[in-house]
């Protein structure tokens, strides 16, 4: 049997005008999906729908050949998106102690910043002996299903027996031995590290960072160059709670990747999707990376001028699928992470008191697996190609011969755009990828 050869041109994003997709033509949409993508808001219709077409899918041409380089005409390819480049979490995808709602979470989510597990005090119990097996649990459930993870955060909050410690600089050599600690320990397996947070905008006591903090993320940064790091604070989308600007942050933090912001604060408020651009803006094109890792809502009145009345399940529903995808549709943005179901966050919960799904899981559910998706399927033409537009994110392949056979693979259309050959396995009947060229 010859092999075939799945090649893989991905992705070049281009800009297009959109609008919103009727109802009749995506049926079964939550109705809080629908709601968002029909909205009367100018702003949604003109700047948020096209930059989801724009910033967060590009063409893509799959070419079917056998080892010889022939083109393989008229095989059936369909191409499913399993995995979405942009990082959608929650804080409980990894710690969720209740089973069923762990497998829930995990069919919504592939990114988790967790609340506590990671913070100094959980794993530092003396000053000379440290417990990280909770976190390798933590980190093995993620690793095993491929969910990136965020620490949170390096400086704190402080383990008790710090506060027995009188000098400031015995403080400060702690803290700084313990964060290099955790990255020569996680380096590898994890994918951003906050090195600080509260200990800007706003100041805990239980997260001050008792040595200067520029000098401290240079060292940082150049012990290890290869790690993503990054700040969080209680920034969120009010004026009085925006971001710092980006040469700000550039100086206090050199060499920083992103900054984390908990987008939780006022607590009841209803930012409107243009609000939500004037906080992410000025980010576009610096270089750094805009995380929310702590959004929420407490119930009670509805905060701010874009809308009022009570918050209910509805409502949330509807704010939650509109700050989802207002926040995918921006360039600066990289992931969006729901915060814990506890008595500071009463509307976040995702579940019923029975543990079933309820009517916030499922609106979010909706929009990433019914609108947000990309599911393609074709026949390749007499060169053995197939196109397609979809959204960045890894892809199940399934190629199926004229003879029935049925080839099966993965494959990435990256917002970098990358080249891969899918090289398939007569015996078992699956594709290996090898990256042939890469954008620069």
């Amino acid at each position: 049997m010859n092999r075939l050869l799945i090649q893989t041109i991905a992705c070049v994003a281009w800009a297009m005008t959109t609008t919103a997709v009727p109802a009749s033509e995506a049926p079964g949409l939550h109705p809080a999906v629908t709601a968002f993508f029909e909205s009367e808001d100018p702003f949604v219709q003109k700047v948020v729908i096209p930059n989801i077409e724009a910033n967060r899918k590009c063409d893509a041409v799959l070419s079917v050949v056998d080892s010889e380089g022939k083109p393989i005409d008229g095989a059936t390819v369909s191409a499913s998106l399993a995995r979405h480049e942009f990082l959608f979490g929650h804080c409980d995808l990894a710690t969720e102690q209740d089973p069923k709602q762990r497998k829930l979470l995990n069919e919504l989510f592939h990114y988790t910043c967790p609340g506590n597990v990671t913070k100094w005090r959980a794993h530092a119990k003396t000053p000379d002996r440290q417990d990280f097996s909770k976190i390798d649990e933590v980190l093995g459930f993620c690793d095993s299903r491929g969910v990136d993870f965020e620490w949170h955060f390096l400086s704190g909050y402080h383990p008790g027996w710090l506060e027995e410690v009188d000098s400031v600089s015995e403080k400060a050599r702690h803290q700084v031995e313990n964060s290099k600690a955790v990255l020569q320990r996680y380096g590898d397996r994890v994918r951003f590290f906050q090195v600080i947070n509260e200990d800007w905008r706003t100041h805990i006591d239980r997260a001050k960072v008792y040595i200067d903090q520029t000098a401290w993320f240079a060292e940082l940064r150049k012990e290890f160059p290869d790690v993503e790091l990054g700040v969080c604070d209680c920034w969120s989308f009010n004026t009085e709670r925006q971001l710092p600007g980006v040469e700000e942050l550039k100086a206090r933090y050199p060499g920083i990747n992103f900054i984390s912001m908990h987008a939780h604060n006022p607590r009841q408020l209803w930012a409107s999707p243009k609000e939500m651009y004037g906080t992410y803006d000025p980010y576009l094109n610096s270089g750094i990376k805009i995380h929310l890792t702590e959004f929420g809502i407490i119930l009670g009145e509805i905060t701010g001028e874009y809308r009022s009345g009570e918050w209910t399940d509805e409502l949330l529903a509807e704010y939650f699928v509109q700050a989802l995808a207002t926040s995918f549709s921006h360039k600066s943005v990289r992931t969006f992470n729901f915060w814990s179901n506890y008595e500071k966050f009463t509307g976040n919960p995702l579940f019923t008191e029975e543990g079933e799904p309820n009517v916030k899981y499922r609106a979010i559910q909706s929009l990433l697996q019914d609108k947000l998706t990309t599911r393609e399927s074709g026949a390749t033409d007499a060169s053995g190609r197939f196109a397609f537009r979809g959204f960045h994110g890894e892809y199940d392949l399934v190629v199926t011969l004229g003879s029935g056979t049925r080839i099966t693979g993965k494959a990435t259309l990256a917002s970098d755009a990358s080249e891969v050959r899918l090289v398939m396995d007569p015996v078992g009947r699956t594709l290996t990828p090898e990256l042939l060229s890469q954008a620069r």
